[in-house]
């Protein structure tokens, strides 16, 4: 296994068991922005005191309290050249959440919900986090749970932008 696939297996399961451990993988110096949360400066984790309540939720393990149990599958990880010479990695997952009771805000019905995302982490000389980006794809769970999310296929031929008028 190479070096970036260990680290997102490491990652993916510190993620999902152990707050504390998840929380060791990342420098003191850090930057945390989760692309779901909905103000980049407030939601921006830079210590790891605002990290720890973030990752938190992935492990829970009360299937009854509302927050729900996360899954997070590695399906590919690409070791990338990072900045100052340390090495960066890209994790491509997937997400399966039960028992939430809201996702986003939106209520899940008791749903078992999944979704892809994708994660950057650029890490330091002794290989600890010290950038991370992620990314959901909130769409195809938002459809689900009933918003009316229109994702035309704008590159079919014959796609008319008109007809997306009054949707």
């Amino acid at each position: 296994m190479s070096t970036h696939d260990e680290h997102a297996a490491r990652w993916a399961a510190a993620l999902t068991t152990d707050t504390e451990t998840a929380v060791a993988l990342y420098a003191d110096d850090l930057v945390y922005d989760d692309h779901a949360d909905r103000d980049h400066v407030i939601s921006t984790a830079i210590t790891k005191g605002e990290l720890a309540p973030r990752l938190a939720p992935f492990a829970n393990t009360d299937a009854a309290n509302g927050v729900g149990t996360h899954r997070f599958e590695v399906f590919e990880s690409f070791a990338l050249a990072g900045e100052g010479g340390n090495p960066a990695v890209v994790i491509r997952w997937n997400w399966t959440g039960e028992g939430l009771h809201t996702y986003r805000g939106v209520a899940t019905g008791g749903r078992t919900l999944t979704t892809e995302g994708i994660t950057w982490h650029q890490l330091d000389a002794t290989g600890k986090i010290t950038r991370e980006t992620t990314y959901w794809n909130d769409t195809p769970v938002l459809q689900e749970l009933g918003l009316p999310i229109i994702t035309p296929e704008y590159w079919v031929e014959g796609f008319d932008p008109s007809s997306l008028v009054g949707s």
